[in-house]
């Protein structure tokens, strides 16, 4: 009995200690949730630019007191780290984001949407971007979309790009949230059921679609011109029947300095190129690609939407700037700034903050307000349906009439 008593004595000791280590571990935890919550808030609160530019601070004075109050119940990394994404989306910028983590986040729940993608069109209408797969032959890009589920198709995407922005996201101004609005079109849960009422040909007709195509990415480029040359991953060009020259760039990366070379080697336009940035997803440049602007001696006009952002963004600019371009088109994603990283006090994980806006033009920010076309061009539904692209016709005609 001897020989095993301390044997015994460890093991009372151990089964007495290991629920107070426990629950010292485990306030321990909290203690550090709470911290780092705090800190992350006065963080946003002290350094972040943006909450009068985008009327957030009185949202965010709610959301954080709230997530300072979740925090002292969270028991796990992940549930913290769901909170600290809440916060991100409250701040609306499409350039906060987590850079590193400890915590390996769940895969969320899978989203789906019919496959029809929108755009909205001249004189209040709405067209089809793109038809969902499988409705190709009776569905077409250019289509006018009268009514979904009941409602004016106009109306009920802008109420849920309304929506979208009073919820916030990973967006930085209300017409990037409308653009993903009209280009995954209807979304919901698997299975979930959508009406569209559209005009085929001189009659209405009735398309009954459901949830079904994950969403991942979203479509960005229509009816664009024939026999386009790549260059890289991410420029692309032709020369027009009108003689007219045509650049496509999906975004700015190395490929566009020298996408850029050869097309001013291989084409030369007597009137001038069409640079399109619409659906650009940004990048970054340097002075090569400045000076190529800068040494175009024809007109130029760029093309932008809410679709095209960050880098894409300063480089619409930068053609205005140096080169005298017109821009057509509708209001770009209002993103676009200088960024720097900040870590939790526990190290669990860090955040890309933006710092300040990069600036436009007219001496506006770049930030939520986006680069202004000098003139406003939405689809015309006649046009796109036969096969044109009304951005691009309005660009060439500006062109030929220089």
């Amino acid at each position: 009995m001897m020989k095993n008593g301390p044997a015994l004595l460890l093991s009372f000791v151990a089964a007495f200690l290991l629920p107070i280590n426990a629950a010292h571990a485990q306030a321990e935890f909290k203690k550090s949730y709470v911290s780092d919550m705090k800190a992350f808030v006065n963080q946003a609160q002290q350094n972040y630019p943006f909450f009068d530019l985008k009327d957030i601070r009185q949202d965010w004075k709610v959301t954080s007191k709230r997530l300072e109050k979740e925090a002292k119940k969270c028991k796990t990394d992940v549930d913290f780290m769901k909170l600290v994404y809440e916060g991100i989306a409250c701040l609306r910028d499409a350039h906060m984001e987590i850079t590193t983590s400890k915590v390996a986040m769940p895969r969320g729940e899978p989203m789906y949407f019919t496959g029809v993608s929108f755009m909205p069109a001249t004189e209040g209408r709405v067209v089809v971007m793109f038809p969902p797969t499988g409705k190709g032959a009776s569905l077409q890009t250019g289509q006018l979309v009268l009514k979904i589920d009941g409602q004016d198709a106009r109306k009920f995407l802008d109420e849920r790009g309304q929506q979208a922005w009073q919820k916030g996201g990973s967006f930085s101004s209300l017409q990037r949230a409308l653009f993903f609005e009209y280009r995954y079109g209807l979304s919901g849960e698997m299975g979930e059921k959508h009406e569209l009422l559209c005009l085929d040909g001189k009659n209405p007709k009735t398309y009954k679609l459901s949830c079904r195509t994950e969403m991942a990415g979203w479509p960005h480029s229509y009816n664009l011109p024939q026999d386009l040359q790549q260059v890289g991953k991410s420029f692309y060009f032709t020369t027009l029947p009108s003689g007219i020259g045509y650049m496509y760039l999906r975004r700015v990366d190395e490929s566009i300095a020298s996408g850029l070379e050869k097309a001013l080697a291989e084409v030369t336009p007597a009137q001038g190129w069409i640079v399109d940035l619409r659906g650009n997803s940004g990048g970054g440049y340097g002075n090569e690609l400045t000076d190529q602007i800068k040494s175009l001696k024809v007109p130029v006009a760029v093309i932008v939407d809410a679709g095209c952002i960050s880098a894409g963004e300063t480089l619409a600019r930068d053609f205005v700037n140096y080169a005298k371009a017109r821009i057509f088109g509708t209001v770009s994603a209002g993103s676009s700034s200088s960024k720097q990283d900040w870590t939790f006090p526990s190290g669990i994980a860090s955040i890309k903050f933006s710092t300040r806006s990069r600036m436009g033009l007219d001496d506006k920010v770049i930030e939520f307000y986006g680069i202004t076309p000098h003139e406003i061009t939405e689809v015309v539904p006649e046009e796109t349906l036969a096969g044109e692209n009304s951005c691009i016709k309005r660009a060439e005609e500006y062109l030929m009439q220089r």
